[in-house]
């Protein structure tokens, strides 16, 4: 699937001081006051206010909005959730919005809704850099969690991957936006729909009615809202529609305590879940995960393929949790001051400047900048042009495992010095042994997340995961020409000093071999001195230490995540979604060089699957992730061989 570039918002206002778009011709909301039209039309539409209010005492629940905004339902519902003594224990809130409001628009447009400040203002400090795509923020510890969707309902809606309770239809009038009430829109909505997922809007035209029905779901008036004399609700009475997989809080074990593992473990634990996590080392962190410092930088690429919009959509999502996790006591090392990449040579700086302009893609997101502007921003003068990632920057690896540990609490249980040798398919799930033979821990669901060691397992062993060596450089802090103010990298990476080292890298070479080498310490600083003109020969590669990690690489360069599949299967499936799976058993793999952009996002995927949540992401993406894909591709080369 493929998006155009984002068109933010325009701040506009009618001649009464309405927030309207022109490019719609129409206002925001009702004149009669938007915060009161979001509960008397959409929370009460979905009998979400009062006594018998639906979402009383249940554990989760999920609503649909077909257009964010301003952001007031969701600012409503959040507030409405908060008063509720009965609330979900979870609520998942989607929102599609086609034009994005900018932040500061957003924060100018909420001064006239005092009463929401204090849930505004978190908002809008989570409020994401406007590039297409699913992004997924936290609130409330991870209770209320908000899933923005920045793209047309008309093509965004079938990508969603999950099942709502409620609906709300809130986009500009039919006759000025007509693709947002067509019945394609309508059927997606049905497609979408829990059993006894109700919906609530403010329109009654005749065609939504229609398209409404037509699509399974019986329509009502009642009783509208300021100037309007009716509004409507439904309630999906459509084909049998399957319920959501139900999950119990059940014990989970995850294998390998390295950024993969950690980050799954804390975000099953922030939903409840007992998790036992075993580590072969006597600490977490402790191979490649425990490198000097890690960088967090977005992927770009001319046809904007599926790596990349998967990896900026994970980069953002990666600085929100460094967000989220300070903001709950447990701050991480990190110097997120900027990421200069120079371009390669004038071919590689035309493309860059061409992607950065052809895709719209935000200031804050990226900028394509000349060496002398570039310059000032490093602190040091760059071989050329390049991309200038304002919010990128670098993280203390260690620091980030340990508050992720912290993060999830006692309801997370460290085994360390323990390696697990083999598993064995129990009535219970799955058993866990040692190397004698002896079980380690018995229960139904257990993710494989020790990088290339997950092959070693009989279940995993068809997995293609390669093995690639990767050596940084300790740079003496003291040694550095000039202090270093942003990372810069090129075909190597250096970041600004932590704890006295600047941390240059790194070779990416397919071997299991662990013993530091000069021979690469000296590419390294190649590397530099085609970064920094005269920084290389300013140091000796004999007189440096550094540090050497195995990275798991999958062929495609994407990570191996989700349910695990058998290695073959009778008959062929038509996709590799319908691929068998071995029950209870997930991989969290194959996030090769770039695995603390990966791991928090992936972590958020594997969680949401095995809880039955909707996704963070959308059917295409999550697919592209699934481990499932290289099995079904070689089914694919075989048919095309047959034919």
């Amino acid at each position: 699937m493929r998006h155009p570039p984002i068109v933010p918002a325009e701040l506009a206002f009618d001649g009464n001081g309405n927030p309207f778009s022109p490019a719609f011709g129409d206002i925001y909301h009702s004149a009669s006051g938007g915060l009161a039209q979001a509960r008397h039309v959409f929370l009460a539409g979905n009998d979400l206010l009062g006594e018998e209010s639906r979402w009383r005492g249940r554990t989760s629940f999920a609503i649909l909005e077909t257009g964010f905004g301003l952001g007031l339902n969701f600012l409503a519902t959040w507030q409405a959730w908060r008063d509720e003594p009965r609330r979900p224990a979870r609520l998942h809130y989607f929102a599609v919005e086609r034009h994005p409001f900018r932040r500061a628009d957003l924060a100018r447009l909420h001064e006239n809704f005092p009463e929401l400040a204090p849930l505004a203002a978190r908002l809008h400090n989570a409020w994401p850099s406007l590039i297409p795509g699913f992004h997924r923020l936290h609130f409330e510890d991870g209770a209320v969690t908000l899933t923005l969707i920045f793209g047309a309902a008309q093509t965004v809606l079938a990508d969603i991957a999950g099942r709502f309770d409620a609906f709300y239809l809130d986009g500009f009038a039919p006759a000025k936006n007509p693709e947002m009430w067509s019945l394609q829109v309508c059927e997606d909505l049905a497609w979408l729909a829990a059993p006894g997922a109700t919906l609530a809007t403010w329109t009654v035209a005749g065609e939504v009615r229609r398209n409404l029905a037509a699509a399974g779901f019986t329509v009502e008036r009642r009783p509208g809202f300021g100037t309007k004399r009716e509004r409507l609700v439904g309630r999906f009475t459509g084909g049998a529609v399957p319920a959501a997989p139900t999950f119990s809080h059940q014990s989970i074990a995850v294998i390998g305590a390295g950024i993969a593992g950690l980050a799954c473990a804390e975000r099953l634990a922030a939903r409840g879940c007992e998790v036992t996590l075993f580590e072969r080392r006597n600490r977490i962190a402790a191979e490649t995960s425990g490198n000097h410092q890690a960088i967090l930088l977005p992927a770009l690429a001319v046809d904007a393929t599926r790596l990349s919009r998967l990896n900026q959509v994970a980069f953002l999502y990666a600085l929100r949790r460094l967000d989220e996790l300070a903001a709950s006591g447990h701050p991480v090392d990190s110097g997120l001051c900027g990421v200069f990449q120079i371009a390669r040579d004038a071919a590689h700086a035309k493309k860059q400047a061409t992607i950065v302009a052809e895709q719209g893609l935000p200031d804050d997101f990226v900028q394509f900048l000349d060496a002398a502007t570039a310059e000032g921003l490093v602190g040091a003068a760059v071989a050329g042009p390049g991309w200038w990632f304002p919010r990128a920057g670098w993280v203390a690896p260690a620091s980030l495992a340990a508050a992720l540990q912290a993060k999830a609490g006692p309801r997370l249980t460290l085994c360390p010095d323990t390696a697990v040798a083999a598993l064995a398919e129990t009535d219970n799930g799955w058993q866990l042994l040692d190397e004698a033979g002896q079980p380690l821990w018995e229960g139904p669901t257990l993710i494989l997340a020790h990088a290339h060691g997950i092959t070693r397992l009989a279940q995993a062993a068809h997995m293609p995961i390669l093995c690639f060596r990767g050596q940084t450089t300790h740079l003496p802090a003291e040694e550095l020409p000039a202090p270093l103010r942003a990372v810069v990298c090129r075909e190597g990476y250096l970041a600004p000093p932590f704890a006295g080292i600047a941390s240059l890298g790194a070779s990416f070479k397919r071997s299991r071999e662990l013993a530091p080498s000069n021979e690469e310490h000296a590419a390294n600083l190649a590397r530099l001195a085609a970064m920094l003109p005269g920084w290389g020969s300013r140091f000796t590669a004999a007189s440096l230490t550094g540090r050497v990690g195995l990275r798991p690489v999958s062929p495609d360069k994407l990570p191996l995540l989700g349910a695990l599949p058998l290695p073959a299967c009778e008959p062929r499936p038509l996709a590799h979604v319908e691929w068998p799976r071995l029950p209870g058993l997930f991989v969290a793999s194959g996030y090769g060089a770039r695995g603390f952009v990966w791991a928090p996002l992936m972590a958020e995927l594997l969680a949401s699957q095995i809880c039955g949540e909707p996704l963070p992401l959308g059917h295409e993406l999550a697919a592209a992730v699934d481990p499932a894909r290289f099995a079904w591709k070689g089914v694919q080369a075989s048919r095309d061989a047959e034919m």
